[in-house]
């Protein structure tokens, strides 16, 4: 073979190669202020699932922060930008993690901690459990509060719960409270595991569809999540507890529980993030979080935002918890009293 045939033929391999390059790799987003602001923003851009449901047009924070940075811009300059922005999405499954700072919430009651005061849970377990109570952890503290109401406060579930045993130490109990009042997430499926002792038959809980795809309507199949009756049934009413605190898995529960009969729901709407938490880094080694399906509840709508209502609002005042009465856990006990 001679020389002119070989170029031609290592061209003609060359070639596509090359465009290869173009279709498989995507070029590396630069380490500095731009291109790192640039990098969160396109994946929330293509992967954050609930914009409509929040009411925030994702351009315009592009508009409005975009223009405070270049490419020699500080980190603190760069931080504060992207916080700034992501503020507009008031979501408590989006924060940003940076070395040597606190996290940042999305959500600005997280920051703020507003009406985090209005339940004390040491106080609850002292005035109206006289400090009987078992714990597990720093999970799940139980006991009882009269001789025939039982109380369960579920801190998170991160962790499975052994709700049987717990049900058989309140046996005695014909009415059950379930404070979920600052409950901070965790796996769903434990709280599943906790709401199916109170099921009565096959229901349908909610459902859950991510974002699969970089367009605005790219959205994957919708998934199902039923509740079925299994281990310690407990057949008597039961009292949900809420706060705005609720969050995540805390409020996969309250979908859960709220299915059933049996079940009032009492306190503030919940936090309102309760899709799936996704974990995405930038260039410069920061963390973040978006919130990458969007979940409905049974009745097909979508509580992300304004979080799950309650049956019956009701929130504490200050003056009262400051005087150990916790006018809510009172609110429910009175109407479980009621259903006996």
């Amino acid at each position: 073979m001679n020389i002119n045939k070989l170029m031609i033929l290592i061209g003609i391999v060359i070639i596509p190669l090359a465009g290869c390059d173009d279709l498989f790799f995507e070029e590396e987003p630069n380490n500095d202020a731009v291109g790192n602001f640039e990098s969160l923003w396109q994946t929330f851009d293509e992967k954050y699932a609930v914009f409509e449901q929040r009411g925030v047009d994702w351009d315009l924070q592009y508009e409005a922060f975009r223009p405070l940075l270049t490419e020699n811009s500080s980190n603190e300059e760069l931080y504060s930008a992207i916080s700034g922005m992501l503020s507009s999405l008031d979501d408590g499954h989006v924060s940003l993690m940076a070395p040597g700072r606190a996290i940042y919430s999305s959500k600005e009651i997280f920051r703020t901690q507003e009406g985090a005061d209005l339940f004390d849970l040491w106080m609850l377990l002292d005035e109206y459990l006289n400090n009987n109570y078992e714990r597990i952890a720093d999970q799940v503290f139980y006991g009882m509060h009269s001789n025939n109401i039982g109380y369960i406060f579920i801190n998170h579930l991160s962790d499975p719960i052994d709700i049987d045993v717990i049900l058989n130490d309140l046996s005695g109990a014909q009415a059950i409270v379930i404070d979920l009042r600052h409950n901070n997430g965790g796996d769903f499926t434990n709280g599943e595991e906790v709401a199916a002792r109170f099921c009565d038959e096959h229901r349908l809980a909610f459902s859950g569809q991510p974002k699969d795809g970089p367009g605005e309507n790219d959205f994957g199949d919708i998934t199902e999540y039923y509740l079925e009756p299994a281990g310690t049934r407990f057949n008597g009413p039961v009292a949900v507890l809420t706060s705005r605190y609720t969050i995540s898995a805390g409020e996969n529960l309250t979908m859960y529980l709220n299915i059933l009969p049996t079940v009032t729901v009492f306190g503030e709407a919940t936090a309102g993030a309760m899709g799936e938490r996704i974990e995405k880094e930038m260039p410069n080694g920061w963390i973040y979080s978006i919130t990458g399906q969007v979940m409905r509840a049974s009745d097909g709508i979508s509580y992300e935002g304004p979080g799950l209502p309650p049956d019956v609002p009701f929130v504490n005042r200050i003056e009262d918890v400051q005087n150990d009465i916790d006018s809510l856990f009172l609110t429910a006990v009175n109407h479980l009293k009621n259903q006996l």
